[in-house]
């Protein structure tokens, strides 16, 4: 079972991010869309992270989706690359486990998601 990430780490997040015209949307609709999807958490844009109603994200969950909404930011989301992005985002997460409180557990399952990630590339 995911362990959700640090609730006041995640309140100081969600301020900082809403500070710069964000938005963390967890209304309860929300989570019909994150369910149909497999997800815990998906970002919408360079602005709109969305997250499952009255639940904590996992740290991994919270910023790869930060890393998501940056990657929007800087113009590299197309609509086609999203493997790219993932891939990216799931090295980042690796490389910053410790920065970042990621569990032993959340980052085997980030690696072994990187890995799948990476051989599905390289078959299509």
């Amino acid at each position: 079972m995911p362990i959700p990430m640090d609730e006041n780490k995640f309140h100081k997040i969600k301020k900082s991010f809403e500070a710069r015209g964000g938005v963390i949307d967890s209304s309860p609709d929300i989570d019909k869309h994150l369910n149909d999807k497999g997800a815990e958490a998906s970002t919408f844009d360079e602005k709109t992270i969305l997250i499952k109603h009255n639940q904590l994200p996992t740290a991994s969950a919270m910023f790869e989706e930060l890393i998501h909404t940056t990657q929007y930011r800087m113009g590299k989301a197309t609509g086609d690359n999203w493997i790219d992005m993932e891939i990216e985002a799931k090295s980042k997460l690796i490389k910053y486990k410790k920065q970042y409180d990621i569990t032993d557990s959340e980052y085997q399952i980030t690696l072994q998601q990187l890995e799948e990630l990476i051989k599905y590339k390289e078959e299509n």
